[in-house]
């Protein structure tokens, strides 16, 4: 039983071996896609190749079996091995569903409030990035006085994303958009890394302002993808597409670390009770068998004694 344990981990294993191998080529076409040198074309045949790849999760998902049970659809639930010769003496085995759909990752995500203005005149913008749980980081964007809302709202994304804070900006025309990484707060609580991004002209020269998004984004709403609805057509989708995946990796190692753990408890189960085995063996033998010093003696005596008989009678 302990045996079957082992096989039906290992296969369960096996496949989630291949199901991480797909999470992490699906990353790299994701970081791919996210440069900014890819056209459209191009962004939409590297998401062609996601697309496949995550219907080959839901294959391997929707095929693993063993012993006629499938195993990572959701339907295994928790299965019981007798590994000893008394009542209740199990190991129970739990594998969780591991399909495209089931996998997921949680990110922020938040508009700018509104459309950038264009700059009328040369100046700097302030940019103030605030670190949940820690110091607000300040960037600055010096504005030439001719750049129109397009221009302006790319400058302001492209310092933002410079700034490496967990944070990426993207410029849709005169808007802009952000998504954060999650994080969690002092209580454990899941949050955003980010608090939110102000941005403030501060300092113009001449008559006009440098740039300006009214207002700011200082609410980041709480999003949950899952890997099925994945689609890195564009640079925002997939820097979300990232965040999505590096979660989902963890809950496929968090769930190969429970096999790897019970196949090691199932191989100790059979170590111990191969010693038991050679243990009631051992004490069964010195019961049973034959003390041959003690009947050899007792032989020897019967054949002494007959011999004895045997002269009287002549």
């Amino acid at each position: 039983n302990a045996n079957d344990g082992i096989s039906l981990a290992q296969t369960a294993e096996g496949a989630l071996q291949q199901s991480t191998n797909i999470l992490q080529r699906m990353r790299d076409l994701s970081l791919q896609s996210a440069n900014g040198s890819n056209s459209d074309s191009e962004r939409t045949a590297l998401n062609g190749e996601v697309k496949q790849l995550q219907k080959e999760l839901d294959r391997i998902s929707n095929t693993t079996t063993f012993g006629g049970r499938k195993l990572l659809d959701g339907s295994f639930g928790v299965a019981s091995f007798q590994v000893g010769s008394a009542a209740n003496e199990i190991i129970s085995v739990g594998i969780d569903e591991m399909s495209a759909e089931s996998l997921n990752g949680t990110y922020f995500k938040a508009d700018g409030g509104g459309a950038v203005t264009a700059a009328t005149a040369s100046g700097t913008v302030d940019i103030a990035i605030g670190i949940t749980g820690g110091s607000a980081v300040n960037v600055k964007v010096d504005m030439k006085g001719n750049e129109t809302a397009e221009q302006a709202a790319a400058k302001i994304a492209a310092a933002v994303n410079d700034a490496n804070v967990g944070i990426g900006a993207f410029s849709d025309g005169d808007t802009i958009s952000y998504v954060s990484k999650a994080g969690k707060d002092g209580s454990g609580a899941i949050t955003s890394a980010v608090s939110g991004v102000v941005i403030a002209d501060t300092g113009s020269t001449g008559v006009g302002t440098a740039a300006g998004v009214a207002p700011s984004a200082t609410a980041f709403a709480k999003t949950n993808d899952t890997v099925a609805k994945i689609d890195i057509s564009t640079a925002k989708g997939a820097q979300s597409a990232v965040l999505v995946i590096d979660e989902a990796i963890k809950q496929i190692d968090a769930q190969r670390a429970d096999l790897g753990a019970v196949q090691n408890r199932f191989d100790n189960t059979i170590n111990n009770l191969k010693n038991i085995g050679e243990n009631v063996s051992a004490a069964r033998g010195r019961i049973e068998d034959t003390d041959f010093a003690a009947e050899t003696a007792n032989l020897t005596k019967n054949q002494v004694l007959q011999q004895a008989g045997t002269a009287i009678l002549a």
